[in-house]
């Protein structure tokens, strides 16, 4: 997901949406969907949707009730102004039973024996009906152009808004919808669109996707669209789907998504999902990555194709986050991180390696000014609040984790690993441990102590830094001045002297204090720390020229 759009926007929509986002073990424990398979009706007489709705699941824990997430009504501030469903029927197992909605929760009321008496590999039947109008997660709403818009926004947590679902990044399941809306509307979803028919006078869509889905990245969008296929990339057919009155500006700029779903597939294997499509849509995020059915702002698509890497980090997400999922919120780096570096690899590929360095430093920065507010690790199992998890740690510094990774294996190794990671988690879920796990077994190398520094330790190197001619003799003394315990780390130091010759040097750092000297007949007029742009750290005081 491309974050900018809603740093700006949050505050707002939280006002308006009342959004309640949960913390981060929000899953049920026993709770294992195998498939979600919605029927969702729309209308433009009003904002109220009927969804009926089929989950197959596994109960793997007798002890715990069956529960999901599914926001019951309540009211916006003083207004008469009802939002949330309320559910009208319930059937488990083809019977009607008892429940109970409270707040955003829908609870089985079923007796203690029928639970206990439930086999944990027996595939349960849970069939609901529900009304109401969404307060979030399906954005009913107008496009910069007036138009009347539904989309999907489901990230993190949001999902269960609209639909009865098991609302965590860990629960995987397939997901069909069939949607039922005006003739004059287009749908998109994921997976493949298997039948159109016209049904008492609304257009329905009947969409089937068999690969299992995180919930944050199923997806509907229902509006004025107009399609177009680019290309089909090893049989994955790429396309876009935007408003009429700016196509041809942005089918330009998506008209860029097969040479890049090309790239990454070079780079990381065989693409997972059925499609690749491109929408332009009214939601909160300036991007996001749902499966198959990228989401990408309605204003990002300007015709001047500014917005190459955002598509590119989009697309990087359909392997990293949609399909080898992190196994909980706190492991966000191993999508956002991953999206943010491998953008940035492919502005190196395409661009050349002084734009991808100036990338890598303005990152950087960013993690730098990020720290002096807030210092957490990588990964961060402290938040409350999941938006806060979209941060400077889950992307930038997730990226720079994988750059100085990339830096101590090495290109082969590094790449060769990332694809072994990523064949290892396909379709599934993982978690940071998986991640370092994947990449010893390809690096043959302990990464231990590279993953306790830099993933699961607050804050990075802050050195001051001294250079002391005299006579023949440089000394170059550096101190790490940050709270934590000293970093292990190299640093590469290009000294400039007086004739224009170079000298570098590695500095290996393990300690509060390191210091470099050397003899030189000529004097050192420049010192570059960190020339090649390898290493995240941040000076706080420095005497070099």
């Amino acid at each position: 997901m491309f974050k900018q759009k809603i740093l700006v926007k949050t505050v707002l929509l939280s006002a308006v949406f009342l959004i309640s986002f949960h913390s981060i073990s929000q899953a049920y424990n026993g709770i294992d969907v195998r498939s979600y398979q919605l029927e969702l009706h729309v209308s433009d007489s009003s904002d109220v949707i009927r969804v009926h709705e089929d989950i197959y699941f596994y109960h793997k824990d007798p002890k715990t009730c069956i529960a999901f997430d599914l926001v019951g009504q309540t009211k916006i501030s003083d207004r008469e102004v009802i939002t949330g469903m309320k559910v009208t029927a319930c059937k488990f197992q083809g019977n009607t039973v008892p429940f109970i909605q409270d707040q955003d929760k829908l609870f089985l009321k079923l007796p203690e024996s029928q639970l206990m008496a439930i086999d944990d590999d027996t595939e349960l039947h849970l069939e609901l009906s529900f009304i109401g109008i969404p307060a979030n997660g399906l954005i009913i709403g107008s496009n910069m152009h007036g138009d009347r818009t539904f989309f999907a926004d489901n990230w993190p947590n949001r999902a269960h808004h609209w639909f009865a679902c098991n609302d965590h990044v860990s629960d995987k399941a397939g997901f069909n919808v069939t949607v039922h809306a005006p003739e004059k509307y287009e749908v998109v979803a994921n997976g493949v669109l298997v039948d159109t028919r016209i049904e008492k006078g609304m257009k329905v869509h009947q969409f089937e996707s068999g690969i299992p889905l995180p919930v944050k990245v199923m997806v509907v969008g229902i509006a004025d669209l107009v399609m177009k296929t680019f290309d089909t990339i090893n049989e994955v057919p790429v396309s876009g789907a935007v408003y009429p009155q700016n196509q041809s500006k942005a089918l330009y700029d998506l008209e860029l998504s097969p040479q890049i779903l090309r790239f990454y597939s070079d780079l990381f294997g065989a693409y997972p999902f059925e499609k690749l499509m491109g929408v332009q849509s009214t939601t909160m995020f300036g991007g996001m990555e749902n499966a198959g059915c990228i989401f990408y702002d309605e204003k990002a698509l300007n015709g001047k194709r500014t917005s190459e890497t955002l598509i590119a980090h989009e697309i990087v997400h359909q392997w990293f986050g949609n399909s080898a999922t992190e196994s909980d919120w706190s492991h966000l780096w191993l999508s956002e991180g991953f999206a943010t570096y491998f953008t940035n690899v492919y502005i190196e590929r395409t661009r050349g390696v002084a734009d991808f360095q100036k990338q890598m430093k303005r990152d950087r920065n960013q993690v730098i000014d990020f720290y002096g507010y807030y210092q957490h690790p990588l990964v961060d199992t402290s938040a409350s609040n999941l938006m806060d998890l979209l941060n400077a740690n889950a992307y930038q510094k997730g990226g720079w984790v994988l750059h100085m990774l990339r830096r101590k294996l090495g290109d082969e190794v590094f790449f060769r690993g990332i694809k072994h990671y990523y064949a290892r988690n396909e379709i599934s879920i993982a978690s940071s441990s998986d991640f370092q796990k994947a990449m010893e077994e390809v690096s043959g190398q302990n990464l231990t102590a590279f993953f306790t520094q830099w993933a699961n330790t607050a804050g990075h190197p802050i050195l001051e830094v001294k250079g002391t001619p005299s006579g023949n003799a440089y000394t170059l003394l550096i101190r790490q001045i940050q709270p934590e315990a000293p970093f292990h780390f190299p640093l590469t130091v290009k000294f400039v002297l007086n004739n224009g010759e170079t000298l570098v040097k590695t500095m290996e750092l393990t300690e509060k204090s390191t210091q470099l000297k050397f003899d030189t007949v000529i004097p050192v007029v420049s010192v570059i720390l960190d020339p090649n742009v390898d290493l995240l750290f941040e000076v706080k005081s420095s005497n070099l020229k």
